[in-house]
């Protein structure tokens, strides 16, 4: 575990990524831990909290990208959700939706499931973003700051290594239906 001392947890990515922005963007995140860490870091009514099927978060925000072009939208992905989706990420670079980033929390486990590995714990993260949206799109989370932020053509991929948590998951404590309504109304502005 010496090896995570220096990491953030997922909750200290995600507030760290959304303050990359100056504008609070649409934030979809993956079932799991990933939305209850979001909620954690900052519960908005522009987070969509995906349920269902792993790794739709990049799917729903590059649809979510395609029609509120004028606003920012970040997928909150786990490594282990990504991995089932991982050509989302090459549709993603395909659309070239510049309002679009993709933030993947890499801990090389299911954290909700009790931290069994992910398939893609060796995988290189990005050097896989850079090949997909090449070197000036795609950069670790540690190397990002606001001002840099801005000047990053679109769309965006951000790896962010994470530490393990050590804390239980939080549970969501919102059903589908509640999600939807906050989601809904907040998408209406």
């Amino acid at each position: 575990m010496s090896e995570h001392r220096n990491l953030p947890s997922q909750k200290d990515a995600i507030s760290t990524a959304l303050a990359l922005y100056e504008t609070r963007p649409f934030a979809v995140s993956d079932i799991g831990s990933q939305s209850a860490w979001l909620r954690g870091a900052s519960h908005h009514a522009r987070n969509l909290y995906i349920s269902g099927p792993m790794g739709l978060a990049s799917s729903v925000a590059l649809g979510l990208a395609a029609v509120r072009q004028t606003e920012e939208v970040l997928a909150v992905c786990g490594d282990g959700a990504l991995a089932m989706n991982l050509s989302s990420l090459v549709t993603i670079a395909g659309a070239k939706q510049a309002n679009l980033a993709v933030i993947v929390l890499d801990n090389g486990i299911y954290e909700y499931t009790a931290s069994v590995p992910t398939p893609t714990r060796d995988l290189d993260w990005l050097a896989l973003g850079r090949a997909i949206f090449g070197a000036e799109s795609c950069f670790s989370l540690s190397d990002l700051t606001a001002e840099k932020w801005k000047s990053i053509p679109g769309p965006r991929m951000i790896v962010a290594d994470i530490a393990p948590s050590i804390e239980k998951t939080p549970l969501l404590g919102m059903s589908p239906g509640q999600i939807r309504a906050a989601f809904l109304e907040a998408s209406k502005r």
